[in-house]
């Protein structure tokens, strides 16, 4: 374990060093013995120039990103997507957390287990909710006003987690894994997997019947929406192929009662994060920011 984490920093340094603006990172299972699997690749990732993208995590951690202010501030952890083959650190992760500290948010970038270890993955994010709310003094945050968002299949992996925050996903490591592992909200932008179509599609490979509408728009089976469950704020497109994975969430929301937003644009690529410039989607992070400080973070 100790080589593998000695090679997670040197990769940490390394990246932080190229882009001039070091973060403090936190392993959230350091010391304990992690659950669940890990791959048995050598930790990887890929750099060119403006982008960073791990493709094998061994050691998951949170890369804080903290807001300049006097009292505590919310909190929001990034999920980067890659469709839980690699991670999309860059664009879709400190980016995104640059941006939320702008606007007086701190922020922590997700670094979970890939490639292709969805328990593994469900399992960090549970620890990191966790971990943040342990540490809120330590991170001038509000235990209160902890939100999760992601992109893609991390905003998958958020929805996941805000649906299964009750499951016992795994057995408790220490003092940490007392905490609520509830984030307060959620954002969603172009997640993908949400409806039973394309998650069937994507671990299955089952093509299903995409024209009864009760198919089309049925919630993937691993998503439990609840009374309880917290509010969201959606964003996708009409190209986008994952499109319908936005509108099954929204609607499996409504039906529970549920506040949540769902903005459809009519252009826009998936995976643009905060680079389209030019289409009306651009306008997605001010509307986030928005609702985040409207629903109190």
């Amino acid at each position: 374990m100790k080589k593998n984490t000695t090679i997670l920093l040197a990769m940490a340094l390394c990246f932080q060093a190229a882009f001039a603006d070091t973060k403090p990172i936190y392993k959230i299972w350091d010391g304990r013995d992690m659950p669940g699997n890990v791959s048995m690749l050598p930790e990887s990732q890929r750099e060119d120039g403006k982008e960073f993208r791990p493709n094998v995590v061994r050691t998951p951690y949170l890369e804080f990103f903290k807001a300049e202010s006097e009292g505590p501030t919310g909190l929001v952890i990034v999920c980067p997507g890659g469709g839980y083959s690699m991670m999309a650190y860059q664009h879709e992760g400190i980016e995104i957390a640059e941006a939320l500290v702008k606007n007086g948010i701190s922020a922590a970038v997700l670094a979970y287990r890939v490639p292709e270890n969805r328990d593994g993955a469900l399992m960090d994010a549970q620890r990191a909710i966790r971990y943040v709310r342990a540490h809120a003094k330590d991170f001038n945050i509000n235990p209160d006003k902890v939100a999760i968002m992601g992109f893609s299949a991390g905003a998958n992996l958020s929805a996941r987690a805000s649906t299964q925050f009750d499951a016992v996903a795994y057995k408790a490591a220490d003092a940490i894994d007392k905490f609520s592992a509830k984030p307060n909200l959620t954002g969603l932008i172009y997640p993908a997997y949400c409806d039973n179509q394309n998650f069937e599609k994507r671990w299955y490979g089952i093509r299903s019947d995409e024209q009864a509408y009760d198919k089309k728009y049925a919630l993937a089976p691993d998503l439990k929406i609840s009374k309880d469950t917290p509010p969201a704020f959606l964003v996708e497109t009409q190209p986008d192929p994952y499109v319908d994975a936005s509108i099954a969430y929204y609607l499996a929301l409504k039906k529970a009662g549920i506040p949540a937003c769902l903005h459809l644009f009519d252009k826009g690529k998936h995976g643009y994060g905060l680079r389209n410039k030019t289409d009306l989607v651009s306008q997605w992070f001010d509307l986030y920011i928005k609702w985040l400080k409207h629903n109190g973070l």
